[in-house]
């Protein structure tokens, strides 16, 4: 089953939070992709979602937005930051157990974010 990152489709989907964990300096709310040990998480490589080792959904991964990679305000507009991805993966997917590759990069497991109300979240290590 295939699906892509960020685009539009007619199937229903839902959202996997994708954050990578770079502490890149930005200001927060800008197009981003991953940097430094990260690089590999950049807009179109390839990923799959995988559970016992078969292919749930893939795609390619879309631009991230930065996000503040601490909840202080540290007084100047670029800031350690983390990129967060929204994958689209199709509804019908069940993503208990599932995990995420990007490219020869992974497994990392995909979890329900309780800060998040729940939402499934990869975060990349």
């Amino acid at each position: 089953m295939a699906c892509s990152g960020g685009a539009a489709s007619t199937q229903d989907t839902q959202a996997v939070r994708l954050v990578v964990p770079d502490a890149n300096i930005r200001e927060p709310s800008v197009p981003c992709s991953g940097a430094r040990a990260f690089r590999y998480a950049h807009p179109e490589a390839a990923y799959e979602v995988l559970a016992d080792g078969d292919v749930l959904a893939a795609g390619s991964l879309p631009e991230g937005r930065a996000e503040k990679a601490f909840s202080i305000d540290l007084g100047s507009d670029g800031q350690p930051t983390v990129c967060v991805m929204s994958l689209d993966v199709p509804a019908s997917v069940d993503l208990s157990g599932t995990e995420l590759m990007i490219g020869e990069h992974g497994p990392v497991p995909i979890e329900p974010n309780p800060a998040f109300d729940d939402a499934p979240e990869a975060v990349l290590r």
